[in-house]
C-alpha cells in the first residue's frame, strides 16, 4: 500500500494563490512527474456543487508532495522546507540500526565501552552520595 496526500489539502496548506487546476497541471508538467507512478487522477464521486463537469481529485505520492511542497515559492513553501531540513537532521542523528551495530565488532565493542564507562561514573557518583 502507498501513502498518499490529496493534492487539493496540499494546495490549501501551501496557499499558493493559483486555482487548483491549473496548479497541480503545471506541477506535474514542470517536474515530469508520472501518472500511475507518482499520483493518480479520479473523479470525485460527489455531485460538483457548481455544475459543470465532476470535479478531478489528484492522490499524490509522499515523495511528489515533498518535492512540490519545497519547491513552493512562498512563506508556506519555506515553511515546509525547514520541516523537511528538520526531519533530515533528525534522521541522519539517529544511531546505526541494531542489526548493523551486532555485525559490526568494532562498533559493538565502542558502544560496550561507552556504556562500562558510563556505568562505572555512575556508580562513583552514588558511592559519594552514599558516603
Amino acid at each position: 500500500m502507498v501513502q498518499t496526500v490529496n493534492a487539493r489539502s496540499l494546495h490549501v496548506f501551501l496557499k499558493s494563490g493559483k486555482d487548483f487546476s491549473s496548479w497541480i497541471k503545471n506541477r506535474i508538467q514542470q517536474y515530469e512527474f508520472m501518472e500511475n507512478k507518482d499520483y493518480i487522477v479520479f473523479t470525485h464521486s460527489g455531485e460538483n456543487p457548481s455544475g459543470g463537469r465532476p470535479v478531478k481529485e489528484y492522490a499524490i505520492s509522499i515523495e511528489m508532495a515533498k518535492e512540490i511542497s519545497m519547491v513552493e515559492r512562498n512563506e508556506k513553501g519555506k515553511e515546509a522546507r525547514q520541516y523537511f531540513i528538520q526531519c533530515e537532521k533528525r534522521a541522519k542523528a539517529l544511531p546505526t540500526q541494531p542489526i548493523q551495530i551486532l555485525n559490526d565488532p568494532a562498533e559493538l565493542r565502542r558502544l560496550l565501552l561507552t556504556y562500562t564507562d558510563k556505568v562505572r561514573a555512575l556508580e562513583k557518583r552514588l558511592n559519594e552520595i552514599l558516603s
